[in-house]
């Protein structure tokens, strides 16, 4: 080597940096996963809630499945039977108890917006079964 300072023998090699490493993540990740961690928990406590809230309504489908004939027909008693103790479910006693005859079936039908033209059947029973989801009466 020169003590000539402007010599190209005297360079040396750039010092990198140690790499930055992996682990521990910074506290933003942390607070990042905090949050969704508990934004999951909160979700899942209330998906569970609305599932469990939503039993009578697997019930009432599941017995009008047994219920039903081979071909689809149950009786229309035995399906306005299984309907009226879910709409207490989900619209209390006092507005549902009393309803009869051609106001049952006009609650049935107002009840089930989109559902296809009333017609007691296993079919528009369960189709009016899946449009209650998540309604549960208050004094429930």
């Amino acid at each position: 080597m020169s003590a000539d300072p402007g010599d190209l023998a005297n360079l040396a090699d750039i010092v990198l940096p140690p790499a930055v490493p992996f682990w521990p993540p910074a506290a933003g990740v942390w607070i990042v996963g905090a949050v969704a961690g508990a934004m999951l928990a909160v979700a899942g406590r209330r998906a569970l809630r609305r599932y469990r809230a939503d039993a009578y309504l697997r019930l009432a489908a599941k017995e009008i499945d047994d219920g039903l004939s081979p071909n689809g027909d149950g009786t229309d008693v035995a399906i306005s039977a299984i309907l009226k103790r879910a709409a207490m479910v989900a619209y209390g006693r006092e507005r549902v108890a009393s309803l009869t005859g051609a106001a049952w079936t006009e609650f049935l039908a107002a009840s089930a917006p989109g559902a296809p033209a009333f017609a007691l059947s296993g079919s528009w029973a369960k189709a009016w079964l899946s449009r209650q989801r998540g309604r549960v009466s208050r004094e429930a």
